[in-house]
């Protein structure tokens, strides 16, 4: 999707752009890596490091399904990082189905003593995997490291490799820094405001305690039926408690603190602010999705590679899914069009990488509804990585229509993954075979029975539902007995 833009807007943002460097000089901090690392993809091995363990109340127990599903972009003989075992039928699995090819799996010591300790740290700390990795950059002349996040630890993986080698290294991210600013959504507020305008985004103000939280959560509740406090680095609605209006109005301040911070600390926050606390707008015609590849700014134009619909259920709208938006042609424009205004801004400032950009579409009807973004994904996620496999794996002259399903709330009956691999013959996509069909993201909820992750392709989106909706309703089953292992 093209959202070209002209001299003079590029001006304009030139000059936003320059006026945050300004105020934050180690935003992308060129400096601090340089000569050897910097952002980039090198022609040789990639290094894939699924690991969400530095973002805000990122649950350790979902580590297993990040290895695997970022596991889908290493090429064959790239090193892929596991925190636990690799799962030998997946990797069956994404050779024999997808098309793939057998990678080089790393498992780095440490899990057992410090389960929040990141798997790049775990690398750099281990000993034997780290010289391997070390051997691997000399044998190729350099390295590239495909973080889910580009945070802290990736970096300091990369400069000990560099050091070590002598050799250049990249890292398919942002530099840290500012890879933790596009992930907070009070900075993406601010950023929104400053490229688009302060209509473009919801009523949001940052609380840095509990009086100015109670405070300006009972000030909103007159505006909205419910309010909500957020933890403004989580991820994926993590750290998301919504609040009835008509329960703050007159609620003492102690009473809507205690209610917040203790489903807050259930989920693991330990006091840190400044909290987010805003509106949550209803109704909700649309909850887009624009995903976007952000190019070194010598390297052209960032690039808007997909617009989708997410999928959203519950009081905290966790996302379950996304299909390719289908709204109106003007609607479309104008969202790539902000897209595109806020990614330049962006890749003035340094990013690099995968990006994905979500918006609201609030109101009772299109010609009424106004526009607001709400956050940024400075990294790979529950879109971009099927969006990319299945552009990597179809091998005709464009790529079917795409359908993911994220069914991680739900509890199926847990199953080996090789049975779901069964249990689905005839649905699953083949590279090369069958041009439309099912692609399995992921063993680790299968396997543990907290439900799926998933993508049906086919040349219709009706259809491409069809076929995800059928493998979430045959893993929802419990399975066969085979009567040879009955008795």
């Amino acid at each position: 999707m093209m959202a070209a833009l002209d001299g003079r807007e590029l001006h304009r943002l030139g000059r936003i752009a320059a006026r945050i460097a300004a105020g934050e000089p180690a935003l992308a901090a060129p400096r601090a890596f340089a000569p050897r690392v910097r952002p980039g993809i090198f022609a040789g091995c990639w290094l894939v490091i699924g690991d969400a363990r530095e973002i805000a109340l990122a649950n350790c127990d979902e580590a297993p399904a990040y290895d695997h599903r970022l596991s889908l972009l290493a090429r064959a003989g790239d090193l892929v990082v596991f925190g636990g075992e690799p799962n030998p039928a997946f990797q069956r699995y994404r050779t024999q189905f997808i098309g793939l090819g057998p990678v080089q799996a790393l498992r780095p010591s440490g899990v057992a003593d410090n389960p929040l300790l990141p798997l790049a740290d775990r690398c750099r700390l281990d000993t034997a995997v780290f010289l391997r990795i070390v051997s691997v950059a000399r044998q190729q002349g350099g390295l590239t490291l495909v973080p889910h996040i580009g945070m802290g630890s990736v970096w300091r993986l990369a400069v000990a490799v560099a050091a070590e080698t002598g050799l250049d290294v990249r890292v398919m991210s942002p530099p840290p820094r500012l890879t933790r600013r596009v992930n907070d959504k009070l900075w993406f507020a601010r950023l929104v405001a400053a490229v688009i305008g302060p209509d473009a985004i919801p009523p949001t103000y940052s609380a840095h305690g509990p009086a100015v939280l109670a405070r300006r959560a009972r000030a909103l509740a007159g505006r909205a039926d419910r309010v909500v406090i957020k933890v403004p680095d989580s991820s994926g609605g993590l750290g998301n408690v919504c609040l009835l209006a008509r329960d703050l109005v007159g609620a003492p301040p102690a009473e809507i603190t205690d209610r917040v911070f203790g489903v807050l600390r259930a989920a693991g926050w330990y006091d840190a602010y400044p909290l987010l606390v805003g509106l949550w707008e209803t109704p909700s015609l649309s909850s887009p999705s624009v995903q976007l590849w952000i190019p070194a700014a010598d390297a052209g134009p960032p690039v808007i590679e997909g617009l989708f619909e997410q999928i959203l259920e519950g009081r905290e709208s966790a996302f379950v899914g996304c299909v390719p938006a289908q709204l109106p042609e003007a609607w479309q424009a104008r969202l790539a069009g902000e897209a595109m205004r806020l990614a330049t801004v962006l890749q003035l400032l340094g990013y690099f990488g995968r990006c994905s950009l979500d918006a609201l579409l609030i109101g009772a009807d299109f010609a009424s509804a106004r526009l607001h973004w709400i956050e940024c994904n400075g990294r790979w996620g529950g879109v971009s990585i099927p969006m990319t496999l299945l552009n990597r794996a179809w091998r005709g002259a464009e790529p079917p229509k795409l359908v993911v399903m994220e069914r991680t709330t739900e509890r199926y009956p847990p199953r080996p993954f090789a049975e779901a691999v069964r249990a689905l013959d005839g649905l699953l996509f083949r590279a090369g075979v069958r041009d439309e069909g099912v692609i399995l993201l992921t063993p680790a909820e299968i396997e543990t029975g907290r439900g799926v992750q998933l993508l049906g392709c086919a040349a219709t989106v009706a259809r491409a539902r069809e076929l995800a909706d059928r493998a979430v309703a045959i893993l929802s089953e419990t399975p066969a007995v085979d009567d040879r292992l009955a008795g």
